[in-house]
């Protein structure tokens, strides 16, 4: 494996032209329907990373990548391209221990830091250790994706977030369901899946990581015997959170997607800012 597998356009690969051209006129397409002051501090340098992505996939098969890309929105794929580079300049600067698949243990490590806010600076830490990169990449105007998982050319498992919604439920939910991408389907991930868990998910692997994702957080055999819901009271919400040692958001968060009912402990689950700890103030 060369030192510049990671990289979109590397000493080992060759350009089209052609090919090339097309993937500048794309990415100068994408970049126009953003707002300028959302095109990078170097839009030019934006535009060579852009341009790069579409064109090489960082050495995906073409094909499949390609098409994976035509499905999103220009946000989501600048958005993508944003959090590849990120990761692919991680993967030059830092030693990225190999992956050797996601074990219990470390999925257990991540649940305990899920008590309250303090455990989010953490996570990050614990995944690259185990060769996961975790990418925290600002929303951008029009942008419907909450995550986004995908493998470098060396092997390393990319989780991208967003943190569209601060929410502390939708932060540990969206990590979980990308994680569950990276236990359950990582045979699939040579092209990106990107998800907007907003938007009710049709495909089998979508519904698979969203149960991997509920579960990992309130097993499933402690859920069904949870008071809150049957009270919808917030004081059961906060007994249950503390005998399952993790904050009262995540249990507000799954009772306001299961019932649909997004209007229910507003306050609650908006009194932890996730964006403004990982990212700092907008």
């Amino acid at each position: 494996m060369s030192e510049y597998a990671d990289f979109p356009l590397s000493p080992d690969c060759w350009a089209d032209g052609y090919g090339y051209y097309q993937a500048f006129l794309k990415a100068k397409k994408h970049l126009s329907s953003l707002p300028p002051r959302h095109r990078g501090a170097d839009p030019d340098r934006t535009l060579y990373e852009l341009t790069t992505h579409l064109y090489a996939g960082s050495g995906k098969p073409e094909a499949l990548y390609r098409a994976r890309l035509g499905e999103l929105s220009s946000a989501a794929v600048v958005w993508l391209a944003r959090v590849r580079v990120l990761s692919e300049w991680f993967v030059a600067s830092n030693a990225i221990p190999p992956f050797d698949g996601l074990s219990d243990q470390t999925l257990q490590q991540l649940r305990g830091l899920a008590s309250d806010a303090s455990g989010l600076i953490q996570v990050a830490s614990v995944l690259h250790a185990k060769g996961i990169l975790l990418i925290y990449e600002r929303s951008l105007p029009g942008l419907k994706a909450d995550g986004a998982v995908f493998l470098l050319p060396s092997g390393t498992p990319v989780v991208g977030m967003s943190l569209r919604h601060a929410r502390l439920d939708n932060y540990w939910f969206t990590l979980m369901h990308e994680l569950g991408h990276i236990r359950l389907h990582v045979d699939q991930l040579e092209s990106p899946i990107v998800d907007d868990l907003d938007e009710e998910r049709p495909t089998v692997t979508e519904r698979q990581a969203d149960r991997f994702a509920s579960d990992e957080l309130i097993p499933r055999s402690d859920w069904r015997s949870c008071p809150a819901k049957y009270t919808l009271s917030e004081d059961d919400i906060y007994a249950f959170a503390k005998k399952m040692a993790i904050a009262p958001q995540i249990v507000a968060g799954r009772l306001r997607r299961e019932l649909r009912r997004h209007e229910l402990f507003s306050d609650l689950v908006n009194a932890v800012n996730t964006r403004e700890i990982l990212l700092g103030k907008d």
